[in-house]
């Protein structure tokens, strides 16, 4: 559904001139600012709905809406078409992201905390947009493809945090399969992370 709306909108807005589209849509005298705005809307995925934009005329929400109108798009359809993907956007924000913790059983030993913060992504393998939407058991399997492309990758090595010992991988907030260097699974885990404070660096990680 979302595709199609893409497609349409796309297709639709090709047909008029930028400036014809903006003067219709009652920016008198359209500036650069406006046509950019325009242009991202029209190739962005979510058009726009995740972004909290605002010129002083229209919300994100509303400029699709009168973009919609302007280019001659079904309103009912185009109320539906936004719902659906406000829905969505809603639902993706709110939903606990999966991710890979990458344990090297480190300690700090003196290491400045400008550096642990500044390589603190390291320790963490995130997945594409929409991910936590697939079957456990499906998540399960990619999480395992990443930690052996992962470990090829590095070597093993990650850099201040040390040698790799396992793997996280966190499917809810309290809950995580833990897995050793070649995506086996040796573990389940559930219950709230440990949080480890240095100074004011902070770190989870499992018990």
């Amino acid at each position: 559904m979302i595709d199609n709306f893409k497609t349409d909108l796309v297709l639709r807005v090709a047909q008029m001139p930028p400036d014809e589209i903006l003067r219709a849509m009652g920016y008198q005298k359209p500036t650069s600012a406006n046509l950019e705005r325009l242009k991202s809307v029209v190739e962005d995925p979510e058009f726009g709905l995740n972004d909290a934009g605002f010129d002083f005329k229209f919300s994100s929400e509303d400029f699709l809406r009168t973009l919609c109108s302007v280019v001659g798009s079904d309103p009912a359809l185009t109320e539906r078409r936004i719902s659906s993907l406000v829905q969505y956007i809603h639902e993706e924000n709110a939903a606990f992201k999966p991710f890979i913790w990458v344990d090297t059983g480190f300690t700090r030993k003196g290491q400045p905390l400008f550096a642990l913060a500044a390589c603190e992504q390291q320790r963490y393998l995130s997945f594409s947009k929409g991910f936590w939407r697939r079957p456990l058991s499906k998540q399960l399997s990619l999480a395992q493809c990443r930690i052996r492309e992962h470990f090829f990758e590095t070597g093993g090595e990650l850099g201040i945090w040390g040698e790799v010992e396992q793997y996280w991988f966190y499917y809810e907030k309290d809950a995580a399969y833990l897995l050793a260097r070649n995506g086996e699974l040796i573990g389940e885990r559930c219950g709230t992370v440990r949080c480890q404070v240095i100074g004011k660096f902070q770190s989870s990680y499992p018990l």
